[in-house]
């Protein structure tokens, strides 16, 4: 059971709900990343195809690029989620429960920190580009936002998994779920 003892119950209640949003939201970011990974996958084979006739879309090196800045921010998120972000824990594994505990704790805030200035450099762009009406240099002219918009939109996502995950930890939930979409052979 979680220590949840400074909450009230209407707390708790609000709480749950929050953290079944984010995590619904993670999931739908990540669904996105992995469309994007198929699109990029087909876009490229298509190019390669197109170049064996001696042919080649204007657009596929352009697009490819967003779906790849798209898939590594829609990603972040759900990465925090599942505990596949790469770190280094010789620390905390060195460390008794409770004092590995709040360094996580700190190094969870600290990311925040970073997430936060990551999506407010992200608003400000993507609202730049909307009112200047920037388009890439490119054939298709493709408007900036486009693209931009979806690496905003994993970044926030990113910000959003690391206060779930901060919340979770401080109250003693379940805060990263290992082997959540693994196979049964694999955890």
């Amino acid at each position: 059971m979680p220590r949840t003892s400074f909450l009230l119950t209407e707390d708790i209640a609000i709480v749950t709900k929050f953290l079944a949003i984010v995590d619904r939201l993670s999931r739908l970011a990540e669904t996105l990343a992995v469309v994007l990974i198929f699109g990029y996958c087909g876009l490229m084979l298509a190019e390669v195809f197109a170049r064996a006739q001696a042919q080649s879309f204007s657009f596929s090196w352009e697009f490819s690029q967003y779906a790849m800045a798209a898939v590594f921010a829609l990603a972040s998120g759900p990465a925090i989620r599942t505990g596949v972000h790469v770190r280094i824990t010789m620390l905390t594994e060195t460390l008794p429960l409770k004092p590995a505990k709040w360094v996580d704790v700190a190094a969870n805030l600290a990311a925040l920190a970073v997430a936060t200035l990551i999506a407010i450099a992200m608003w400000v762009k993507v609202g730049k580009s909307i009112d200047r009406n920037i388009v890439a240099t490119t054939v298709t002219q493709t408007p900036l936002w486009i693209p931009q918009l979806f690496v905003l939109w994993g970044f926030a996502q990113l910000w959003l998994d690391l206060l779930a995950r901060l919340i979770r930890r401080v109250t003693e939930q379940s805060y990263e779920w290992r082997g959540a979409d693994a196979e049964p052979v694999d955890v």
